[in-house]
């Protein structure tokens, strides 16, 4: 659903692009922002009305903040740009937002930044200069414009950046979306009294450009707003960013089939370079840089530190919104297990601890409301881990929530993986049970009771048992063979794929 959201909101977005442009055409350009937002924030206090959402003021300044900047101050800024410049720079100008935001992220919260993204981020830069200097050649281009139009995507980025947080802590979309419109409605006051822009009066504006204007103010403006601030409660700001890249494409041919404007084959050939860019990340991702990689690693299993760790969480389907809790890892140095090496710390989920994962980790909200959240938490693992060689029991489950937490501010771990499951699975083949419960039994390994189903309990005994393990490998020397070992557990790597 906040994928259909998003989608949504996007054609919306670039169809008040194209709109706004044509409407600059007839009316001023405070006229234009003005009464967009005064039809957005009444249909929002509308809806916030006939539904009976709660209106707490106390949560009012945050949200006000966010209409301030967008759409309030962004919307002056695209509309003053469209003005000097053309729909098509504006709208690719847009689509770098998805890339810029990593950085803000990294200013702003602490996020780590993934190289890939910014390899994208100077690749759709690139093409976006291209793009700019095609159009300056046709004379749709204007740099004053241009320059405009940049500033407003940067304050759309510190928009989105609050509005996660806000999402996250107060929720109400509605009333959010509502909040918004009300301080742009203000921003746009101002800008109707003190922007000035080629105009005819009011009263001679023909029934198309009422209409326009009806459209962009109750539907263009408000609905992907409305949509955004939904999806911000239930995806990361790094994933709705990213629906901003398809701005540009619906945009182009918006403008071309309603506004008339040209489309070169240099702007083609620029709009494919930002596409490129904003796909980099994915390309050059991790999983789709394993799968090319073929060749086999040599690296003695004697000379290499291996990092067990567990992780302990709010219930079994990361994909689906479950969040660690705790995360723990020791050391393994020489075949000995590093007791007095190990990292260990609650995280805060910024959500709900269900009873039933209390009942079985022990760990309830109170324990983790100091606690820190995933993002910093997973980048101290990540340099306590290094280069070492990750081992978990059935790593899948505790990949893919490292994996999900890289659009909260988490590192990319592209160390090394085995996975005690899979070993014990070839390894083992007689053996009825692979659990890590059965598999510590099985190789006398002894806990005490308060650190079973802890992190850091269950993580010494994945150290342990991998060890055993290690012992059954006798014909295993280098990683590589491990991880041969670890591909004939077809049955368990086929159950994984659901996570």
């Amino acid at each position: 659903m906040p994928v259909l959201a998003m989608l949504l909101a996007v054609v919306l977005w670039s169809s008040s692009l194209v709109g706004s442009k044509a409407a600059v055409m007839h009316m001023s350009i405070g006229e234009v922002v003005g009464g967009r937002f005064m039809l957005a924030a009444a249909v929002m206090w509308a809806m916030v009305l006939i539904t009976r959402q709660p209106v707490k003021l106390r949560e009012a300044p945050r949200p006000l903040m966010m209409g301030m900047m967008d759409p309030g101050l962004v919307s002056v800024l695209m509309v003053w740009a469209m003005h000097h410049t053309s729909a098509i720079n504006v709208a690719m100008f847009w689509a770098l937002m998805p890339l810029i935001m990593p950085i803000a992220g990294r200013i702003v919260l602490r996020e780590a930044i993934n190289p890939n993204v910014m390899f994208g981020a100077v690749l759709a830069f690139a093409g976006a200069l291209l793009l700019v200097q095609a159009n300056q050649a046709s004379g749709e281009g204007d740099l004053f414009g241009d320059f405009l139009a940049i500033c407003g995507v940067l304050a759309a980025v510190g928009t989105s950046l609050i509005g996660r947080r806000v999402a996250q802590t107060q929720g109400r979309p509605m009333v959010t979306t509502a909040w918004q419109m009300t301080m742009s409605l203000g921003i746009g006051l101002l800008a109707l009294n003190f922007l000035q822009g080629p105009a005819a009066p009011m009263e001679t504006l023909d029934t198309d450009i009422v209409i326009l204007m009806l459209y962009l103010g109750g539907i263009a403006t408000a609905g992907p707003f409305f949509l955004l601030n939904f999806s911000l409660s239930r995806l990361p700001v790094a994933r709705t960013s990213l629906f901003a890249s398809l701005v540009g494409p619906l945009s182009v041919p918006m403008a071309a089939f309603f506004l008339g404007e040209t489309i070169q084959i240099l702007e083609i050939a620029a709009i494919a370079i930002v596409m490129l860019g904003v796909a980099v990340p994915t390309l050059l991702g991790p999983h789709v840089l394993g799968r090319l990689q073929k060749a086999p690693d040599d690296r003695l299993l004697c000379d290499q530190t291996f990092v067990a760790f567990d992780t302990e969480t709010t219930g079994l389907e990361p994909s689906t919104g479950d969040r660690i809790v705790q995360i723990a890892g020791v050391r393994i140095v020489g075949g000995v297990i590093q007791r007095d090496q190990i990292f260990n710390e609650l995280v805060n989920p910024g959500r709900a601890i269900p009873p039933f994962s209390t009942t079985f980790h022990g760990i309830t909200d109170a324990q983790v409301s100091n606690s820190r959240a995933i993002g910093p938490v997973l980048q101290d693992f990540h340099a306590f881990c290094g280069d070492g060689i990750l081992v978990a029991h059935n790593a899948a489950f505790d990949m893919k929530f490292l994996e999900l937490a890289v659009k909260d501010g988490a590192p990319v771990f592209n160390q090394t993986v085995l996975d005690t499951l899979l070993l014990s699975a070839v390894l083992e083949p007689g053996a009825r049970e692979h659990d890590l419960d059965a598999l510590a039994i099985r190789h006398g390994v002894v806990l005490p009771e308060a650190d079973r189903h802890t992190a850091l309990g269950d993580s010494l005994a994945t150290g342990e048992v991998f060890l055993a393990l290690l012992s059954l490998a006798e014909r295993s020397k280098t990683v590589g063979d491990l991880l041969s070992l670890s591909k004939k557990a077809r049955h368990f790597r086929r159950l994984q794929k659901h996570y």
